[in-house]
């Protein structure tokens, strides 16, 4: 198995713990189509985050090479997981250190959160040309966008 030298974020406060289950990491590798992902907890706030390497091009469009990629979701104990709120979302991507990554979700009423920045500091904050062309979904009152295709 050959091991990318570019790895995932990994938070820098405290009370993070790594789900290291080798099955875990190995569906969410085939899944995503990652070069490398973990999955990471948090206790106290029950934040769960997949955070991974990508290369996430779709034809026709500008070729960022590899991009970190976190996916938000929070424990909603027996009823499953339920989405974060952009505040909680805005704290824990500051907590793996990126700030500057673009949300960009495509699922209907999803759970998970889902942000993007390109591994290459000189693309950071690029916005993909797509977005304007897709209609906006907004829930939760505004404070979740997931964007429909329109192809």
């Amino acid at each position: 198995m050959i091991e990318s030298i570019i790895k995932p974020k990994r938070p820098t406060g405290a009370g993070w713990v790594r789900e290291s289950s080798a099955a875990l990491e190995a569906i969410m590798r085939a899944a995503a189509m990652a070069t490398t992902t973990e999955a990471w907890f948090h206790r106290e706030s029950g934040i769960q985050v997949f955070s991974s390497v990508e290369i996430a091009r779709e034809p026709g469009q500008t070729d960022l090479g590899p991009e970190y990629h976190l996916s938000l979701s929070k424990n909603g104990g027996r009823h499953g997981p339920l989405r974060t709120t952009s505040a909680e979302a805005l704290w824990c991507i500051a907590q793996f250190d990126l700030v500057d990554a673009r949300e960009d979700n495509h699922v209907p009423s999803g759970v998970v959160r889902n942000f993007w920045r390109p591994v290459a500091d000189h693309l950071s904050g690029y916005e993909c040309p797509c977005a304007d062309d897709e209609p906006a979904m907004r829930e939760d009152k505004g404070d979740f966008v997931w964007r429909g295709v329109t192809r």
